[in-house]
């Protein structure tokens, strides 16, 4: 018989899963502000192999994208009906990848491919195997993530991929395997009482962690050449955190105000954060004191913040 937790969780959105949006959100600001000023190295990207906090935040954004795009599908199915859907995805994520494109042309004068761009292509690049049965879906990314794997170390791909931020374009098929497993999890989680998702879910994150480390035996972690063992290891430690909030926020009710708010309009707040970034390292030169660029840091967390809240207050709710 299921209780009333478990009926509250199943009629509402997951407060979890806004919470973990407005997590990524809030450490991708954090990390990036600091990225050209003299932190410890535990808050930058590995210079090559290894595995660095910073390295888990694109996952994690990726992984809360790929937790409602099944259950999104679905709903917009029923809706609006098959050719409806398909554009309203393939529309809603080449804007995405078209905002992180003309935002790398306006402020870095120069292509790049940055965490937009790869979101916006996996989004468009899974959309076929979310319309497949989950274990379809799931075989046909972990057979991409194999053929990428191989490419970059028996073909010589790794100077084609290592020339891009996020790996670039051929990259798409090693990140899709974090969205199509997400979208798997989160396509099964609803409906599910919440003593079964913690019983089933905390042991393959643990186990999909562990998996990726002894991957990395093999093929390193490599955030650069987006490796399958950081895939891999990335969305075991996604899970876990997505997991311990499903269990904080959706089963015993707790609620941090200001990563739920931050998390309700992401990719929004993202962009805001960015363009807040460029200014705050266009006036703050790399030499001065760490003291500036910290605070300066607190002044963008802080105005993403009160944008996120007035849009929560006037329940004003971006997607794009």
């Amino acid at each position: 018989m299921r209780n009333r937790t478990d009926e509250v969780t199943q009629s509402k959105r997951w407060a979890s899963l806004d919470h973990f949006r407005g997590l990524a959100i809030f450490l991708m600001i954090l990390i990036n502000s600091l990225a050209e000023y003299n932190v410890p190295a535990w808050l930058k990207h590995t210079t090559w192999n290894g595995y660095t906090f910073a390295d888990l935040i694109a996952p994690m954004f990726l992984f809360a994208m790929g937790t409602a795009y099944r259950i999104s599908l679905r709903k917009r199915l029923a809706l609006y009906g098959l050719r409806s859907t398909i554009f309203h995805f393939i529309k809603r994520y080449a804007i995405l990848f078209l905002f992180g494109l003309v935002g790398s042309l306006l402020m870095y004068k120069r292509f790049d491919w940055g965490v937009l761009q790869m979101l916006g292509a996996v989004g468009i690049f899974s959309l076929p195997m979310i319309f497949l049965k989950p274990l379809m879906s799931l075989s046909i990314s972990c057979t991409l993530l194999l053929i990428y794997q191989f490419s970059i170390s028996f073909f010589n791909m790794k100077p084609i991929v290592s020339a891009f931020d996020m790996g670039g374009p051929f990259a798409t098929l090693s990140w899709s395997f974090t969205l199509i497993t997400a979208s798997v999890l989160g396509g099964w989680m609803k409906g599910k009482e919440s003593r079964q998702v913690k019983g089933i879910l905390i042991p393959i994150g643990v186990i999909v962690t562990l998996s990726g480390l002894l991957l990395s035996i093999i093929f390193p972690l490599n955030k650069h050449l987006v490796s399958s063992s950081y895939i891999i290891f990335s969305l075991g430690i996604s899970l876990l955190i997505f997991i311990i909030l499903y269990i904080l926020m959706d089963i015993h009710g707790v609620r941090i105000r200001y990563l739920e708010s931050l998390g309700k309009n992401p990719l929004v707040l993202y962009i805001i954060g960015s363009v807040l970034v460029v200014l705050q390292n266009a006036i703050i030169k790399s030499t001065i004191p760490l003291i500036f660029p910290l605070l300066s840091t607190l002044v963008i967390l802080i105005i993403c913040i009160v944008l996120a809240e007035i849009l929560t207050t006037r329940k004003v709710y971006i997607k794009l």
